[in-house]
């Protein structure tokens, strides 16, 4: 209240007396009010608390399901997508892709050769008694049994075979390599004797020769008692037009420094049904020298049936 001007001060008689407290005064709170205790709570605050409790957790669960939808469209969905390289089916393969690798058997690299590569003839090897001479040859031609080859340049350096295992009428030439070793091409007529059963086929023949010219034209002494074996092959073939069996093997020197300028040759025995009676080559050639395995190349694609 605002005092208005010209009111004098109020006496103390005029104002209430709140010295003392009496049954008609204020109440007395600080005797009044003791210690409370609490009770349990009512059964609408618990019902009220777990309502809250489980909102929490249901919100919880709600935003855990919405991180593991993002996680599963993005992070987790590319790494699933992820299957890593497709194989290529076998026989289909190609520099794409993975790749297996299937061994060969026939791998002369992983394999050892067949037993008609052996140094140890499967056959007598016997020598025809009788030995017709050759026909004489052509300029430029070789001519045995029932065969006939050109010779390449470089050849021409004459080689005298009167006869072979299995092989009559024998005309011949060479091609130096170094030294008295030389690369040599061999025709001649084939011929088994009855005490061996006659002629055995294309391939047992072909065979036949191949192993003794490999063990006794002196080959042997520079391949030495293991040699190793590598691209051999046994199969038929057609010369001039008529049935005929290759059986050819390149034979490693055990010792590689026995020559200077080769380590290597090639044996090679092929079989042709000539019209008079089937006719043969066998010859060896320095494998690893580019000209003469050329040459071999040479000869055998020029081969000729001449009756």
């Amino acid at each position: 209240m605002v005092q208005e001007p010209g009111d004098g001060p109020r006496s103390g008689s005029d104002l209430p007396d709140f010295s003392s407290r009496s049954s008609d005064g204020l109440p007395d709170f600080d005797t009044a009010q003791g210690p409370v205790t609490l009770g349990q709570p009512s059964d609408r605050a618990l019902h009220r608390n777990r309502t809250t409790l489980l909102a929490v957790i249901g919100a919880s669960v709600v935003i855990l399901a919405v991180i593991a939808l993002v996680l599963s469209q993005t992070v987790f969905r590319s790494v699933l997508d992820d299957t890593g390289p497709t194989a290529y089916q076998t026989g289909q393969r190609t520099g794409q892709g993975q790749s297996e690798y299937v061994p060969d058997p026939e791998d002369p690299d992983i394999a050892p050769p067949p037993p008609i590569f052996t140094q140890a003839p499967t056959t007598e090897c016997t020598v025809p008694q009788s030995t017709p001479a050759p026909q004489a040859s052509a300029q430029g031609k070789v001519r045995g049994g029932g065969l006939e080859y050109t010779n390449p340049d470089g050849w021409g350096d004459g080689w005298v075979a009167h006869s072979l295992p299995y092989l009559t009428d024998v005309g011949a030439d060479s091609r130096l390599v170094e030294d008295s070793w030389y690369s040599v091409v061999n025709l001649g007529r084939v011929h088994f004797s009855e005490e061996e059963g006659g002629y055995p086929g294309l391939e047992t023949s072909a065979v036949a020769i191949f192993q003794c010219y490999a063990t006794t034209s002196g080959v042997l002494s520079h391949f030495g008692e293991n040699p190793e074996v590598t691209d051999y092959r046994s199969e038929a073939m057609s010369v001039d037009g008529t049935a005929a069996w290759i059986v050819q093997a390149t034979y490693h020197f055990e010792d590689p420094d026995m020559l200077e300028t080769s380590s290597a040759s090639v044996v090679t025995s092929i079989v042709v049904e000539t019209p008079n009676g089937p006719s043969g080559l066998a010859s060896d050639v320095a494998a690893d020298n580019p000209d003469h395995a050329q040459n071999l190349e040479d000869i055998i694609a020029s081969l000729d049936v001449i009756e």
